[in-house]
């Protein structure tokens, strides 16, 4: 069953702001500040993968796509005041909740950067 996380977000992250934040952490973006694709680790071999575009207002929408002791897929939207987590597919053997804590804290962590 799908579930959502949201967490308060002060403003959307720049598309420059994403590459420095994705260099960070392994994340490999292709596209530029309009559209396209990112993974992590690799293209050849992802733990996760997905896309991503930037809409006129500056919000941004994507899919997301993992392999972590399952498969795990869903959605993101980053606009100005929210951003929103929404699980579609998540591994059997992890509990929800345990998947809503996680995301919670990584988004709460992430929108702290955008204020």
């Amino acid at each position: 069953m799908p579930f959502t996380v949201t967490q308060p977000l002060g403003r959307p992250p720049t598309f420059s702001e994403l590459q420095a934040l994705a260099g960070q952490h392994d994340v490999h973006i292709n596209g530029n500040e309009r559209a396209g694709d990112f993974c992590h680790p690799s293209p050849e071999q992802p733990k996760v993968k997905g896309s991503y575009a930037f809409e006129p207002n500056g919000e941004i929408h994507g899919d997301f796509t993992g392999h972590i002791v399952g498969k795990l897929a869903g959605t993101f939207v980053f606009t100005t005041g929210k951003a929103e987590i929404t699980v579609m597919e998540r591994p059997f053997l992890l509990p929800e909740s345990v998947l809503k804590s996680t995301l919670s804290g990584a988004l709460k962590e992430f929108c702290a950067r955008f204020v």
